[in-house]
């Protein structure tokens, strides 16, 4: 049991208030309208508390009032950072000779946006009017999915006039919605006979919106609670689609577990893995569960901008390919930092490995926690529940099978989310009238298609800081990340790495439509049908579209996919972490060894990497700690990416040595700091400041260190003295 804590600090309201109504939009207290005193009419104000601000400073403001009448018992919301207000009643004095008051029920809806930075100040929009009274209806209005503003009930023309308990009919009972995105109003049905209810509290409480007590009738207190459960049923077929294809993972882990009987197969496949595999594999290993979920989500809120991303791949793959691989082919080498060593020194390989080795314990626990958090709110399946079988059996057939394993798993990961995008494309489209057409319009309309925004302004993400800021970014993944630079090294010769980048990189066009347009069909189907209610966690919008609308059976399949996606992502970190730990360090720790040695104490390192990130993505699950891990994950990205400003200088440049690497690498990471924190500068342009940083400062201290410049085995390297 949690106590009860009162807070103290909060200020009292500048005026007393009765009959308001209010939301929490974004840590700030919206009140608005209602009556001052007994017989006083009811008020055109609006009152703002942000509780984001330190306890003392805390103060009520008082914000623009909404440009129709003064009201009391109006209903009100909070939906996408905006604060919405609908109908209520209007106490008016009469002009009669008695002098009363009387009471007027409004139809208006109004919408107040906020200005960014100052919620105090924004502007207030008109909005239809509701097709009947709702005042007095529940509040704050239920918020459902990302569109709907559900009204239960409230007190419209026809019941106002009934004062009289014995004859009164009872409050309204049917349900409708204020649609944000059509901008209109809908019929979403009825409530159960005798459950309407005036002037009750509202809370949402797991995926149950609770009505609490309220007025079943005039005067009339009803102690009874209502919910409306936005909860899933995955169902037994569903389940057992998943389970089955649990199963195939684990049977693969044991099937290639007989060839892995050294280091070189179960690091490297002994070159065994065909040019074609590997590249979707390269590609699979990018497709994390949380960029699968990711990119439909961004595309359902935005547009395609973020694609130019998948398009930058292809002016990277040539560039690896001509000047970065014949480096790590040639020099037969199992890491990508063992270059460093031949290049610099063993400091700076030591620096590289260890990085990466961090980085990739900082991601972990996220890439199992954020999919374990979706699947499980659509599932119903115990988030560390989930967490513990995604860990468990990702671990499971890694350590049995190695990176072959962890290759071949990528393969039908790819396939199933692949098939499953385009089996839910293919069932939202045919729920839209007008099919293919009608989403082309509507998404032109809409300007769901937009690829580019030209500007020069670095804050956004505008053309020119997509195309710089991912041509960086992906130079970092696949010159400096063991994760992707492994899976080139596992075929048997340099022209299979060459056919298997290229794999990678062509796979990424014809995706393009599959996983964007996904985003914005599921926009559009959800537009055009507007009784149907989406995810209210935008980041669940795709698993919760795939368990609510695609067939039973292959709805398992998909979310399987997803585990899948969520395992791969794990699998490949444990492996290639185990990797860098035996060749960059344990052999120089305990060098001689016979090599059964090395492959045993690998395969315990990979069962203690999927120990970690299970316990770290639970950990995280329990705790609030998002905020520091968020934070860890920052730095350790700046790092990141200035390690790639490494690889630049070792294979770009003469005139770099060790010591002029290791500053640049730190003061890459610092600059890219500094640019986070202190300037407005779009986060997609951090990797091209990290790397560029890096460099220019790399070469800058170089020249203090004089070098003895040499070659090993064609690598060329200067080595400080």
């Amino acid at each position: 049991e949690e106590n009860v804590v009162i807070d103290q600090s909060l200020p009292d309201l500048p005026i007393p208030l009765a009959n308001t109504t209010g939301a929490l939009i974004d840590g700030v207290v919206y009140v608005a309208g209602g009556t001052s005193s007994a017989s006083g009419l009811s008020l055109k104000r609006m009152f703002q508390l942000d509780l984001n601000v330190a306890g003392p400073d805390r103060q009520w403001v008082e914000g623009p009032a909404w440009p129709g009448p003064p009201r009391m018992q109006a209903v009100s919301a909070g939906l996408k950072g905006h604060f919405y207000l609908f109908s209520g009643f209007q106490l008016k004095k009469k002009e009669d000779a008695d002098g009363g008051i009387e009471r007027i029920l409004l139809h208006d809806s109004y919408r107040y946006i906020p200005n960014e930075g100052d919620p105090t100040t924004g502007t207030w929009e008109l909005l239809p009017d509701a097709p009947r009274g709702i005042a007095a209806a529940p509040v704050p209005a239920l918020t459902l999915g990302q569109s709907h503003i559900l009204i239960a009930g409230g007190l419209d023309a026809q019941t106002l006039r009934h004062t009289d308990m014995a004859t009164h009919p009872g409050f309204v009972e049917d349900l409708i919605a204020f649609h944000v995105e059509r901008n209109e109003w809908v019929d979403m049905g009825r409530m159960p006979s005798g459950s309407a209810r005036v002037t009750a509290p509202t809370v949402q409480w797991n995926d149950l919106h609770l009505i609490i007590n309220g007025e079943s009738g005039p005067g009339v207190r009803s102690p009874e609670v209502y919910a409306v459960d936005t909860g899933l049923d995955f169902g037994v077929v569903n389940w057992i689609v998943l389970l089955l294809y649990l199963i195939v993972m684990v049977v693969m882990g044991i099937y290639f577990s007989k060839r892995e009987r050294s280091t070189a197969n179960y690091f490297l496949a002994g070159g065994r893995i065909p040019w074609w595999a590997a590249g979707i594999s390269i590609y699979g290993t990018q497709l994390s569960a949380i960029t699968f979920m990711a990119i439909p989500a961004v595309v359902y809120v935005s547009d395609w901008r973020l694609s130019v991303g998948s398009v930058m791949i292809l002016l990277i793959v040539p560039i690896i390919i001509k000047y970065y691989l014949p480096f790590f082919r040639r020099l037969n080498i199992t890491t990508a930092y063992e270059y460093l060593e031949q290049r610099f020194d063993l400091n700076v390989r030591i620096l590289g490995s260890l990085t990466f080795i961090l980085l990739q314990l900082g991601r972990m626990g996220v890439v199992l926690y954020l999919p374990a958090i979706a699947i499980a709110s659509v599932t119903g399946i115990d988030v560390y529940l989930c967490i513990l079988i995604m860990g468990t059996i990702s671990t499971a057939y890694t350590v049995l099978g190695g990176i072959e394993a962890v290759v071949w798993t990528d393969v039908i990961q790819v396939f199933v989310l692949l098939g499953g995008a385009i089996t839910a494309i293919i069932i939202a489209i045919d729920g839209i009238d007008g099919g293919v057409e009608m989403v082309w319009e509507v998404g032109m309309q809409r300007e769901k298609f937009r690829f580019a925004e030209l500007s020069w302004d670095p804050t956004r993400l505008v053309l020119w800081v997509g195309i710089v800021g991912f041509f960086f970014l992906n130079l970092i993944s696949y010159t400096s990340d063991q994760v992707v630079i492994q899976r080139y090294l596992t075929v048997k010769s340099e022209k299979e790495a060459a056919r298997s980048l290229w794999t990678n990189g062509l796979i990424t066009i014809p995706v393009i439509p599959v996983f964007f347009g996904l985003g914005t069909v599921i926009y559009i189907y959800y537009l055009l049908n507007p009784t149907e209610i989406t995810s209210t966690n935008i980041d669940e919008i795709l698993p919760f579209y795939i368990v609510t609308k695609m067939p039973i059976g292959v709805a398992g399949l998909v979310i399987a996919g997803i585990f899948a996606a969520s395992m791969s992502s794990l699998d490949s970190s444990m492996n290639s972490i185990s990797t860098a730990y035996i060749t960059d360090f344990h052999k120089r720790i305990r060098p001689g060894r016979e090599d059964q040695s090395y492959l045993r104490i690998a395969k315990y390192v990979t069962v203690l990497m999927g120990f970690v990130g299970t316990f770290t993505a639970m950990w995280i699950a329990a705790s609030d700690v998002r905020i520091i891990f968020d934070f860890f994950q920052e730095l350790l990205g700046m790092i990141g990416g200035s390690l790639a400003g490494v690889f630049v200088l070792a294979v770009f440049t003469r005139s770099a040595n060790a010591p002029g690497a290791i500053i640049g690498t730190f003061a890459g990471a610092a600059i890219t700091l500094m640019v986070k924190y202190f300037t407005p500068i779009n986060g997609y342009l951090y990797g091209a400041i990290g790397v560029i940083s890096c460099v220019l400062v790399g070469l800058v201290a170089s020249r203090f260190f004089t070098s003895e410049k040499k070659q090993i085995d064609g690598v060329y390297r200067a080595e400080a003295k």
